[in-house]
């Protein structure tokens, strides 16, 4: 079978988000199992009127919004995210992102694979083959 190098978005599998905020649709485009091993592309789904609740993590966070109208809001400040808008979360800042506008916000976020528990879990089952198998050959 051949590697598959294109798609659709909504053709792949959504995740369980509900730990981060419940009513949210994530799916991770690129990842340690999808072309990546260091950094997740993961693509968001906020519905009206939701947010993701506010955290901290020692990681950045680099997004772009595709559709519409949300805000990050990073230590109290507020950033506007219409489709097209980009921001960067710092590590080690408070945020949180909400949909404040009409129907679905949507946006991309980059963050190491470390950052994301669904990629996190695929390296380290990466990780533990690779050893196996070195320690089978020695």
């Amino acid at each position: 079978m051949r590697e598959r190098n294109w798609g659709k978005v909504t053709d792949i599998e959504t995740l369980d988000a509900s730990a981060l905020a419940p009513n949210i649709t994530k799916r991770n485009i690129y990842a340690p199992d999808s072309f990546w091993d260091d950094y997740v592309m993961r693509h968001f789904i906020v519905p009206e009127g939701s947010e993701v609740p506010t955290h901290s993590h020692e990681w950045d966070h680099l997004t772009l919004s595709l559709g519409g109208h949300g805000e990050v809001e990073v230590d109290g400040e507020h950033y506007d995210l219409e489709n097209g808008n980009w921001a960067r979360v710092p590590g080690g800042t408070k945020h949180t992102f909400r949909n404040i506008g009409k129907g679905d916000f949507t946006f991309l976020c980059i963050v190491p694979t470390r950052g994301d528990p669904h990629a996190k879990k695929i390296s380290m089952r990466a990780e533990r083959k690779r050893r196996k198998e070195e320690q089978e050959s020695s």
